[in-house]
């Protein structure tokens, strides 16, 4: 009897069971609330309400040479755009047609060269570097130095279309930028997005040929001695991921194109005189006279290669002091591309190097831009030692710029009359 007794209250736990999973089974299905569909802005676009502004004309030409009035419109999609008015547009024009078009030219020959003689893929060019695809209001714009890159609308490989060509919008006091050029004004509305002027074209770099810092110090034959420097500093290294001190190839650096770099680059004199007074010093302290001293590195001085007389790493230390590098990412990387309207006006700012990824304490370089309103008219920068080694911090001659701003695709070169020292 126990036995049959157990038997049923399996089965009648079996059945209850079945019963539970074919009521579950039959229970309504969740409903979920319906997916909204999306809203978007009605009104004008951002080439309408270019072109609806007469102060805009030539700019909005432009927009049409491009064909991209439809994608500009677009209100599916946010936008930035750095535009340029008629005053501006003016002073592109006589620079891009080499002078041909004065600056007080008639207003239809502007029109003429924007509609038939300025290159398509230039126009498409200019407005996709300048266009931001999201919405930053002026207010939005970093103000710390470095200024913070934002991806333009140019793809730098097919195969990887987030890897762009950046721009630097910084907001300053009293003025603000796009890369070197001042913003006029802010915050004009479109449905699609926000428009800011600047006072003139902000142009992009080709990305073809490829336009890297190595290029540019290649190709200036003033900067023959610091790429013997950036070739002696390399001494032992292997590509961007080497070993050593500072753990890249200063080579492979200058040339790698996804990046973003500030190179203060000492021409050719300076360099000579940073090789004659180490081996002047290094001779008579050997006990040569320093007549034949001054003989012998005098000889070895004149020529690039003499940098084969200094040793390695004080040569890489002089080459590691001479490119900008932040902490951003946790530790000293060279990503600072510093224009030289970023830098202060004020005496005593200082940027950090590369070399304070060797000596975190370093208090890095003493810089100081002089203005004339808007536009930078020269940039002195200071090292810590001075020449011969030994002297007080900062009492050196300073370093000045004789040429700034040589944009490449991963950064910015500045020329200066003198080798800056990092000890």
């Amino acid at each position: 009897m126990k036995n049959i007794n157990n038997k049923l209250r399996v089965t009648y736990l079996a059945v209850l069971s079945s019963m539970v999973l074919f009521t579950a089974c039959n229970k309504d299905l969740e409903t979920l609330p319906p997916i909204a569909t999306p809203v978007y802005p009605a009104g004008a676009g951002i080439a309408a309400t270019l072109a609806a502004n007469t102060n805009y004309s030539f700019y909005s030409a432009m927009i049409t040479r491009a064909g991209m009035a439809s994608a500009l419109n677009d209100s599916t999609k946010t936008f930035t755009l750095f535009a340029t008015d008629n005053a501006g547009m003016k002073i592109f024009v006589n620079a891009a047609s080499s002078g041909a078009v004065p600056l007080n030219a008639p207003d239809a020959t502007f029109l003429g060269f924007i509609s038939g003689s300025l290159p398509v893929a230039s126009a498409q060019g200019i407005i996709q570097y300048n266009l931001i695809g999201q919405k930053f209001t002026a207010a939005s714009f970093g103000s710390a130095f470095p200024n913070y890159p934002l991806t333009s609308q140019i793809v730098l490989d097919a195969t990887q279309p987030f890897v762009r060509m950046p721009i630097f919008p910084v907001k300053g006091s009293p003025y603000s930028y796009v890369n070197t050029i001042p913003i006029t004004s802010t915050d004009m509305a479109a449905a699609n997005g926000v428009i800011h002027t600047t006072y003139t074209i902000v142009s992009p770099l080709p990305a073809s040929p490829l336009t890297t810092l190595k290029t540019l110090i290649s190709a200036d034959a003033n900067l023959t001695y610091f790429k013997a420097a950036i070739a002696r500093g390399d001494s032992g290294q292997v590509g961007i991921s080497g070993v050593g001190a500072y753990g890249l190839s200063f080579d492979s650096l200058m040339n790698y194109p996804i990046t973003n770099m500030t190179v203060l680059a000492p021409n050719n004199t300076a360099c000579q005189t940073l090789i004659y007074g180490s081996v002047y010093a290094t001779l008579v302290a050997q006990g040569v006279p320093p007549a034949t001293a001054a003989t012998q590195a005098a000889t070895i001085s004149s020529s690039p290669a003499g940098f084969n007389a200094l040793p390695v790493a004080t040569v890489r230390g002089v080459v590691a002091y001479h490119i900008l590098a932040s902490k951003n990412t946790g530790s000293y990387k060279p990503d600072i591309r510093a224009f030289s309207v970023n830098f202060p006006s004020t005496a005593g700012k200082f940027a950090t190097t590369l070399v304070n990824g060797s000596i975190a304490a370093h208090p890095g370089i003493m810089v100081q831009a002089t203005f004339a309103g808007p536009s930078v008219t020269g940039i002195k920068f200071t090292g810590y030692g001075t020449f011969p080694p030994g002297g007080a911090p900062y009492s050196g001659t300073a370093a000045n710029a004789t040429a700034w701003d040589r944009s490449g695709l991963n950064g910015v070169l500045h020329v200066i009359d003198n080798v800056l020292l990092p000890q």
